[in-house]
């Protein structure tokens, strides 16, 4: 499956007299290749976790407090009672979630007495923490002001809390350090297809304890978001456990009898969920029921392993292709065969499974929806009447397309029509690789909904959640992960984020500000290969700024080149390999 990235009615004409002085049209000529950017993603070691624990500053022991929750839901009060005179403290349950709080100041109250203290704490509260790993982030902050109360024995002792508040509270950078992805995964209706539901965990958990957490959060199931594109092949009420004497080994006692093609759904949610390699067995009540080397359910993810760093754009009338290795040109190949399509008034391409070309194409009644299995065969879509955009490949024989605002569905062996149920005034759109969860632009605010497609290929659209809460207007979506979206929109001086998509995490890229490149308009990336620890995002990324090309590195941006010029380009989009 692929899909295009947002090309605005408006962004076909930009800037004519710039683009004409300063971008240079691509040509055939050998390309300026540019330099691949270095990548630096993190991964859990588990070997050594910070322990935080009171001292003999009264300030700094009030700070280690809002790091103590951290780890280990099961000890999380021994870690809090630990900072406590009583030793014996009741904080809330771990089911009342564990408040993030953002902006921390700490200050102690001035205090002559060397063996007591009270420390004022403000911030403010961002979102919350589950003990499923969820992240529930708040649309709009609330105010955080607590006091705390220490005393100690002695100057050389450490201080020990007699009042501290009842609700367990983390700090939001240190949780933002600390965690890292830890996504469920649950089936696609009957598809052998994998939808993720995002998750968080606590990095530096030994192994035994990792995996124990993650397979009791994926026989619990989803809580909300994710019901409205898959379901848990897991039946309620199923125990399991966890044994790795003879390769990895998880043995369920569900609560009904499962089906051979059932429980081989259920193999592959545990070994994308848990991250197994290597041999993997199922067993259930005892019997083995499916075994297997772990890749064996590698093609259940729909974003496929080793994406070429390759991507395609529009200029004079024609698809031209991007290579990190190769660099610009428009001569197609056996493998790209959309390469040098072309159509008078081309504004925007998507190529779908089995290379199937769908084109927006301006002609002298307005735009007109083309498709078909190759640029010879290309037929026009009837009954679509407004201003079209970003067409995207649901599947081999569906489409979705912006038709007047409305994400449309079409059928274009049949020519059938029908608005997918969500926007009226959406500008740009991205379907993610698995064809379950849309991106979208609506009145200059990021969005995403999910997507559940019957046996009978019924599409039905669930509620949508707004991406990047404090982002104002937003021109473009792409899907920089599985689990992250690149958002194009305005926050201060910065244009350009990696945003998680429960809002959990905000990255600005660095070197794409208002002051270092012109406006961002339009933005395609491949998704990082999500077999990629904590990857939140791929290679390569392209954008649009005053019609000229950017590659976005790691800190970086650069304009792409050929033989020393500028390419100017618009409608940049990337194409995965055939599901």
């Amino acid at each position: 499956m692929r899909r295009r990235t947002s090309l605005a009615a408006t962004a076909a004409v930009l800037s004519v007299f710039w683009a004409l002085t300063a971008c240079g049209i691509p040509t055939d000529k050998a390309p300026e290749v540019i330099g691949d950017a270095p990548t630096d993603f993190d991964s859990s070691s588990g070997a050594n976790p910070e322990v935080f624990s009171p001292t003999s500053i009264a300030k700094e022991t009030v700070e280690n407090f809002f790091k103590a929750a951290a780890g280990d839901p099961a000890s999380r009060d021994d870690r809090l009672n630990s900072f406590t005179v009583s030793g014996d403290a009741k904080f809330s349950e771990p089911t009342e979630d564990i408040r993030l709080v953002a902006a921390l100041n700490v200050t102690v109250n001035d205090s002559s007495d060397f063996d007591s203290a009270t420390v004022t704490v403000t911030g403010s509260v961002v979102g919350n923490y589950r003990e499923d790993g969820y992240v529930r982030m708040n649309s709009t902050p609330s105010g955080y002001e607590e006091t705390f109360t220490l005393q100690r024995g002695d100057v050389d002792e450490v201080w020990k809390m007699s009042e501290q508040p009842v609700h367990a509270a983390l700090s939001y950078d240190y949780f933002t350090n600390a965690y890292e992805q830890a996504p469920m995964y649950f089936q696609a209706g009957q598809a052998e297809l994998l939808v993720p539901d995002l998750r968080w965990i606590y990095r530096e958990l030994d192994a035994e304890t990792r995996q124990r957490m993650l397979l009791s959060w994926l026989l619990a199931g989803f809580r909300d978001f994710a019901s409205g594109s898959a379901h848990n092949a897991i039946p309620p009420t199923t125990t399991g456990k966890i044994s790795e004497d003879d390769g990895f080994v998880v043995d369920l006692s569900p609560s009904e009898a499962i089906e051979d093609e059932t429980a081989y759904a259920i193999a592959a949610q545990i070994v994308w969920s848990l991250g197994v390699n290597g041999e993997f067995t199922l067993r259930i009540d005892g019997d083995v029921r499916v075994e297997g080397d772990a890749d064996e359910w590698r093609s259940w993810n729909a974003i496929p392993p080793s994406l070429p760093e390759t991507a395609y754009f529009i200029a004079e009338n024609t698809v031209w292709e991007y290579s990190a290795t190769f660099g610009v040109t428009k001569q197609p190949t056996a493998e790209h065969s959309w390469v040098g399509f072309s159509a008078e008034g081309l504004e925007q391409v998507a190529v779908g499974p089995l290379d199937r070309i769908a084109a927006v194409v301006a002609g002298p009644e307005g735009l007109a929806l083309l498709t078909g299995s190759s640029a010879s065969s290309l037929r026009e879509v009837a009954d679509l009447s407004g201003a079209l955009a970003d067409p995207q490949w649901l599947d081999r024989s569906t489409l979705l397309v912006i038709d007047d605002g409305v994400p449309t569905l079409v059928l274009p062996a049949t020519g059938a029509v029908q608005p997918l149920g969500v926007g009226e005034n959406v500008t740009a759109m991205a379907l993610a690789a698995d064809g379950r969860r849309l991106a979208y632009v609506e009145d200059g605010h990021a969005w995403v909904a999910p997507l559940s497609v019957d046996a009978d290929a019924n599409v039905t659209v669930g509620d949508p959640r707004r991406i990047g809460l404090d982002i104002e207007n937003v021109e473009d979506v792409a899907w920089s992960s599985e689990n992250y979206l690149w958002v194009v929109g305005e926050r201060g001086s910065d244009q350009l984020f990696r945003v998680a998509i429960d809002n959990s995490r905000t990255v600005p890229q660095d070197g794409t500000g208002t002051g270092q490149m012109p406006p961002i308009t339009q933005i395609a990336a491949n998704p990082a290969d999500p077999k990629r620890p904590n990857a939140d995002r791929g290679e390569p990324v392209i954008i649009v700024a005053n019609t000229t090309l950017y590659r976005v590195y790691a800190s970086d941006a650069a304009q792409v080149t050929n033989e020393g010029e500028l390419v100017g380009g618009t409608a940049p989009f990337t194409v995965l390999s055939d599901s």
